[in-house]
């Protein structure tokens, strides 16, 4: 266990099916740091058990030793899928053609892969690509199967990896193409919920698909299925019609108020601001304090942004969150972020380290950050506070930097290839769709 306790980091395990070949590699998500990761004592190797399946059926278990090795188990014409059941701390890697195998499995019948592999295979897929050890297209190529997935692990897997590109491309041709492409992957589960739950009637009775169901819904509704926005439109203004008989179960509540919210307007902002301020269960403000950042109204957002600076209308402790809320819709990125380079003296000066968290606030409200001209903001944002200093938030400032930087690389290595690929793929299906 030496070397999986005293050595940081984990291993990438690359299975070639040609040849057998096995080998294992330190991961790291940003492979130019590698100059810069601290040497150990057991350079960065693991012994490594692999438990492993072959087209389906499970294999004896495999250990590699060493860094490289070959074992003519694994050399095969059929689909190989390592770590089973994911039962190993690494991630993994394989030759071309067997990533085709696993692509075409997952078409044909998903099912036969376990559904913790197919989560695996998807997550592992997006930061290989990150690592640029595969092509970001092949990674997007593992999320084509999920109009046919209905399991909450590998949708919440590729929406967590998916949310990179939301960040990096918000404000893009990528932007509205990729939501074109999500509307249409997640239609079939939104119905598969709507039949589950006899037309929204019912919650499901499994924990993980409660879990789903709220995937489906904010998925389907951000992209702009017109069914999932008429429904929680509805919920929320029978809500509206009967304010002290909210019928929104529970689960749903955070999702159907936010989405009703983004499509409405100031009477559905203010009705969610009444019952903010008259909110005795402190979930429930957080729901509403959450979801009355997801308005499109420039006006509502920069009010709100307003409000954190006013501890009667936002306590002080709540407005780190708010703004963050805020920052993490399309349309309030720019406006969040002007808001505190703006206030930054009073925020800093008069709220004091107790009330703003200012590591979070501003690593928040610059992780979409991805242009040469966002860059130069941050280092004029440093530049013209730095005599009244950034506190806890120093250091935050100086990895958004980095964090910027790199995003910058990316998105200049991957824009234009991402776009066609999701041109290519939503080309037969959306003609006629709204694009924002």
């Amino acid at each position: 266990m030496n070397g999986w306790v005293r050595q940081m980091g984990f291993p990438v395990i690359t299975i070639n099916t040609n040849t057998g070949q096995i080998s294992q590699e330190h991961f790291l998500l940003d492979p130019d740091s590698r100059p810069s990761v601290p040497p150990s004592e057991f350079k960065y190797e693991w012994i490594v058990p692999i438990k492993w399946m072959e087209a389906g059926v499970v294999q004896k278990e495999i250990w590699l030793l060493k860094k490289k090795d070959k074992n003519n188990m694994l050399t095969s014409d059929q689909w190989v899928l390592a770590n089973l059941n994911v039962t190993g701390y690494y991630r993994v890697n394989y030759d071309i053609g067997n990533w085709e195998r696993l692509l075409a499995q997952l078409s044909t019948n998903h099912q036969v892969i376990p559904v913790i592999n197919r989560a695996q295979l998807v997550d592992d897929a997006f930061n290989l690509a990150r690592a640029n050890l595969i092509s970001t297209t092949l990674a997007l190529r593992t999320t084509k199967y999920l109009s046919k997935e209905i399991e909450y692990i590998p949708w919440e897997s590729a929406l967590d990896n998916l949310e990179y590109f939301y960040l990096m491309f918000d404000g893009t041709e990528v932007y509205w193409t990729m939501q074109d492409y999500m509307r249409n992957l997640v239609t079939p589960l939104f119905q598969h919920f709507k039949s589950l739950t006899s037309n929204w009637t019912k919650v499901p009775e499994d924990h993980s698909d409660q879990y789903n169901e709220v995937n489906a819904i904010r998925v389907a509704c951000s992209s702009g299925l017109e069914e999932c926005q008429s429904l929680t439109k509805v919920l929320y203004r029978q809500w509206m019609d009967d304010p002290d008989n909210n019928r929104i179960h529970p689960n749903l509540r955070t999702v159907v108020y936010c989405s009703a919210i983004a499509a409405g307007g100031v009477l559905e902002w203010d009705f969610g601001w009444n019952m903010l301020k008259n909110a005795t269960i402190a979930s429930e403000a957080d729901k509403l304090m959450s979801s009355l950042a997801c308005t499109k109204d420039n006006f509502l957002l920069k009010r709100y942004l307003d409000y954190t600076l006013d501890p009667d209308k936002i306590r002080k402790q709540d407005a780190t969150s708010v703004i963050l809320f805020i920052s993490s819709n399309v349309e309030g990125e720019k406006l969040a972020w002007d808001f505190v380079t703006k206030n930054w003296h009073n925020m800093f000066t008069q709220y004091g380290v107790g009330s703003f968290s200012f590591a979070n606030l501003i690593s928040g409200v610059t992780k979409g950050f991805s242009t040469s001209d966002e860059r130069d903001q941050l280092h004029k944002f440093k530049e013209d506070n730095s005599d009244i200093g950034f506190g806890s938030g120093t250091l935050a400032l100086e990895q958004a930097i980095e964090r910027t930087n790199a995003n910058i690389k990316w998105v200049n290595k991957n824009q234009q290839d991402v776009l066609n690929w999701f041109l290519s793929e939503t080309k037969h299906f959306c003609i006629g769709c709204p694009t924002g």
